[in-house]
């Protein structure tokens, strides 16, 4: 897994071995920050289900502000903890062994970008109803959630409203609007 854009671009990023960490493709974190274009620069960025934390350092290349990274395997929060300090970005991330519906329950944010990338066989709908109560948002904020293509992408979850879907092979880019 490389980081694909930005000042950070071409650096190698190690993964965690086993199952449990799915890092996102190339061809699908390319498309999720061209979608979001602009937007990430000058903003800030919480990452939920880090894994090796791949979206949040790719977000840091292109020019996000800051990142916390949320993750509930220790072995995960290591690896990003050794992929910022390998790719420089360790002064503008925080690393939080936890998991998302426990970190979601506690005061932090507001974020402009908020991603979430659960095991593609958690179901999505509890894990965004959390999201608008959780004090992460801000009015214009955008909530991406990436699954798997044969779970169905909810329409609304609380207050939260889809507004756009991107499909690249088996994962869906789910983008979500607060309303």
């Amino acid at each position: 897994m490389r980081v694909s854009g930005g000042i950070g671009r071409g650096q190698r990023l190690k993964v965690p071995s086993g199952p449990r960490v799915r890092p996102t493709s190339d061809k699908v974190k390319q498309a999720l920050f061209n979608i979001l274009g602009d937007r990430v620069v000058d903003a800030t960025f919480l990452d939920l289900y880090a894994g090796a934390g791949g979206i949040g350092i790719e977000a840091l290349s292109r020019g996000v502000v800051s990142v916390v990274f949320v993750d509930a395997s220790r072995e995960s929060v290591a690896a990003v903890k050794r992929n910022l300090e390998q790719t420089g970005f360790i002064d503008r991330a925080q690393v939080v062994l936890s998991r998302a519906e426990a970190f979601l329950k506690k005061p932090s944010g507001p974020f402009d970008i908020i991603f979430l990338d659960p095991p593609y066989a958690e179901e999505m709908q509890p894990l965004l109803e959390l999201v608008p109560g959780s004090g992460v948002l801000r009015q214009d904020s955008v909530v991406i959630a990436e699954h798997f293509k044969k779970q169905p992408s909810p329409e609304r979850a609380g207050s939260l409203v889809l507004y756009r879907e991107a499909r690249y092979g088996d994962t869906v880019l789910a983008f979500y609007r607060y309303s």
